[in-house]
């Protein structure tokens, strides 16, 4: 039996007992693994682009015992995985971009009998406002530390309601107001990262006033 890192157990415990799994992007395949070796799954997919991660994953399922649960898929995306493979799906460790492209072009996604479990690297905010808009409920989202940096997952379940995000919704999602030191953590870095973008807008424009209210409410969060 092997732990997860910080990342992963978030991730793993939005996922539902019982369901069946995708994990999407696998690379080693440790999720998977780990959620079958605990029983909190009824079977899964790893699947990846790239061989090389691929053939990982089937060593590790291999080794531990995890054959008769886990297949591997070679796929970009969802290309070649069947709506009957998932009820949960998990996209860790990539692009927000990527993870909004990959749900974009996969229409049996939009279930509200699906989850979706999404840790973005990069881009946060551009994967909230596309969720918001496509009618995506982020129903909850924490933050954690993964090799010294601060990454957010977010749960999400397809209800049909388009929203319109607020700017504070699109940056930090519902980690606002959360007491912990990682949530700051993580609100601090966005502050500091909106704190460097504004340099280039208008004073006088309307983005350039919300952008500045949200930074106070940001340093208002973080106690900064």
């Amino acid at each position: 039996m092997f732990s997860l890192d910080e990342r992963l157990s978030l991730c793993a415990s939005f996922v539902r007992h019982g369901s069946k799994l995708a994990d999407i992007g696998t690379d080693h395949a440790y999720l998977p693994i780990w959620l079958i070796e605990n029983n909190l799954i009824e079977s899964a997919v790893a699947a990846d682009v790239r061989t090389g991660p691929l053939e990982n994953a089937r060593n590790n399922i291999i080794r531990y015992g995890a054959a008769d649960k886990i297949k591997t898929v070679l796929s970009d995306g969802f290309k070649n995985i069947r709506s009957t493979d998932a009820e949960d799906i998990v996209m860790a460790g990539m692009g927000g971009e990527l993870i909004v492209r990959l749900i974009d072009c996969t229409p049996w996604i939009f279930d509200k009998h699906k989850r979706l479990i999404l840790q973005p690297m990069t881009r946060s905010n551009t994967l909230r406002r596309y969720l918001f808009e496509k009618g995506f409920d982020i129903i909850d989202e924490k933050a954690c530390i993964s090799l010294g940096k601060a990454y957010s997952v977010m749960c999400c379940e397809y209800d049909g309601i388009i929203r319109e995000p607020s700017l504070e919704a699109e940056y930090i999602g519902c980690l606002g107001g959360n007491t912990d030191n990682v949530s700051k953590r993580y609100i601090s870095n966005v502050k500091h990262k909106l704190e460097f973008r504004i340099r280039g807008i208008d004073k006088g424009s309307k983005l350039y006033g919300e952008m500045s209210e949200l930074i106070k409410k940001l340093n208002d969060y973080t106690g900064e």
